[in-house]
């Protein structure tokens, strides 16, 4: 257990320093939804774009037929987008809160989730008996070592920790509290 939490940790200071974009998930006009892992992948309409860095305030993502550009301004992210159907300015997704602007803790099951986030749902449900649904995603962390998640278990004094590879192998959940 406690090797695992090492690693888990370990993880986490890694993702931690070379994280790129928070956890963002941004509404664009014409049914154009954006979605970014902690310091990872960047989704649009759940496939994942390719994303390039200009600089640590600026990057674009494409994908799906959509550019988008993500600028950070201070300690928030304004996202617009560009597509044959036209142009915009992307908003927050309802109930965005957090660090920054768009930042979002997600609930189980969320259907944007990438692979690793949803099976380390499962590996924590599992281990809890608690569904799913009540399963929250507080964290998550990309690295070359693979993906840690931390997931709020209601009633937990402290959260679970999992590690998986980007594919949702799960190579470990464990608590991180006493038990």
């Amino acid at each position: 257990m406690k090797k695992m939490f090492i690693a888990i940790v370990t993880l986490a200071m890694a993702g931690t320093a070379s994280a790129a974009l928070p956890q963002l998930n941004y509404q664009c006009p014409g049914q154009v939804q954006m979605h970014s892992d902690e310091g990872g992948a960047v989704y649009i309409n759940g496939k994942e774009a390719k994303l390039k860095k200009y600089s640590d305030d600026f990057y674009e993502a494409k994908g799906a037929g959509v550019t988008l550009s993500i600028s950070k301004t201070g300690q928030q992210y304004d996202v617009s987008y560009t597509s044959k159907k036209g142009s915009g300015i992307c908003q927050p997704s309802a109930g965005a809160s957090g660090k920054s602007a768009g930042a979002v803790a997600k609930s189980a099951p969320a259907s944007k989730a990438s692979p690793a986030e949803t099976a380390c749902l499962k590996a924590v449900s599992g281990k809890t008996k608690v569904p799913l649904t009540q399963l929250k995603v507080t964290e998550v962390l990309d690295s070359e070592a693979g993906v840690g998640v931390t997931i709020q278990v209601p009633g937990a004094e402290a959260p679970w920790s999992c590690l998986s590879d980007k594919k949702g192998h799960v190579q470990g959940a464990a608590y991180t509290g006493n038990e």
